[in-house]
């Protein structure tokens, strides 16, 4: 199984029904304990089909995509997924620069059937495997943190109030 990137470790609980070394699937559980979450992101969305998915904000020329899961039970944050840092592109061609930059204030996330902001979460990320990211990586990057070089992030809520399902987000990271 893939290993949990490290800044998911205490947040990600893999499930066990799993095995393989190129994808996690792991619930979302605050180390308080707690398991509802509001989803916090850039606030800019894009229809893709009919359904509103939250997507990359620019700013003054730059992109960012950053999502937070706030625990509804003792309000601690924790990043998903910032794009300046994770996957391919932010663990491996990292930009100090685009990331020193002012992050853009982020807001909740709505069930779009019944307006509640708290939600239950489940992670699937992929990687391209151990192999493939050290003889990508080189040298520059200790071989046992080839999880944090991941390439797609999909995030999948379900509503606390209605118990709606959907595939909230879905990003490539390379």
């Amino acid at each position: 199984m893939m290993p949990v990137p490290t800044h998911l470790r205490g947040l990600a609980i893999a499930r066990d029904d799993l095995d393989d070394e190129a994808n996690l699937v792991a619930d979302l559980r605050c180390p308080c304990g707690g398991t509802v979450f509001e989803v916090l992101h850039p606030g800019q969305t894009q229809d893709f089909g009919g359904v509103m998915y939250p997507c990359t904000i620019e700013i003054d020329g730059k992109l960012f995509f950053v999502v937070k899961m706030r625990c509804v039970s003792c309000s601690a944050e924790h990043v998903l997924l910032d794009q300046d840092f994770h996957g391919w592109d932010g663990f491996v061609c990292h930009d100090p620069q685009q990331a020193a930059l002012p992050r853009p204030p982020l807001v909740g996330w709505a069930c779009e059937v019944c307006g509640c902001h708290e939600h239950s979460a489940v992670v699937d990320i992929q990687t391209q495997g151990k192999e493939d990211f050290v003889s990508e990586a080189g040298e520059d990057f200790p071989p046992d943190r080839w999880p944090d070089g991941f390439g797609w992030l999909t995030l999948t809520t379900t509503c606390s109030k209605c118990a709606h399902t959907r595939e909230l987000i879905s990003a490539e990271t390379m």
